[in-house]
């Protein structure tokens, strides 16, 4: 018996299309937590304990995709949330456009946050559709911006500003 290259297994059911919204969803999550971890083990201290629980909860995120039981909610945004509202206050936010990748760690940081949004936007289309909860889209919202300022955080404000007149 030949095995069904274009279907796979989730959660929730046998026989998914491999190119269904929800299988994009979970690779995307998937790629952006391998991501997430490269930048962990590039980094110390409070951001790789950050990146840490960022990666377990990422796991939550693709098992609420993959059966459609609600596994991120409110308490994760409202914690994402105090963590942007502590590094908000902690970092020197640039007034225009700056580039972030100085070294390995920043590098790694902004491909996360760029990955985080790719995902980000298949997770708000199966908000959308109702197959996972609005609080799944919205900590992965805060999440991409969390990534941001981790980032600058780590820059300690020393980041190059583009400069727009050349």
């Amino acid at each position: 018996m030949m095995k069904d290259v274009l279907t796979t297994r989730s959660l929730r059911n046998n026989g998914i299309p491999k190119d269904s919204d929800e299988i994009w969803a979970v690779g995307s999550i998937d790629e952006a937590n391998a991501i997430i971890g490269l930048a962990k083990i590039h980094s110390s201290g409070e951001t790789k304990e950050v990146l840490t629980a960022i990666q377990k909860k990422m796991f939550h995120l693709g098992a609420e995709i993959s059966s459609g039981r609600k596994m991120i909610n409110g308490s994760d945004v409202k914690q994402i949330s105090d963590l942007i509202h502590e590094y908000s206050r902690r970092v020197k936010l640039p007034k225009s456009f700056v580039v972030l990748e100085q070294d390995q760690t920043t590098a790694y940081l902004s491909i996360a946050r760029a990955a985080v949004r790719r995902a980000e936007r298949w997770v708000v289309r199966l908000s959308k559709e109702g197959k996972i909860g609005i609080d799944a889209a919205e900590w992965m919202n805060k999440l991409s911006y969390l990534l941001y300022l981790l980032t600058l955080y780590e820059l300690k404000g020393d980041y190059e500003i583009v400069d727009f007149k050349n």
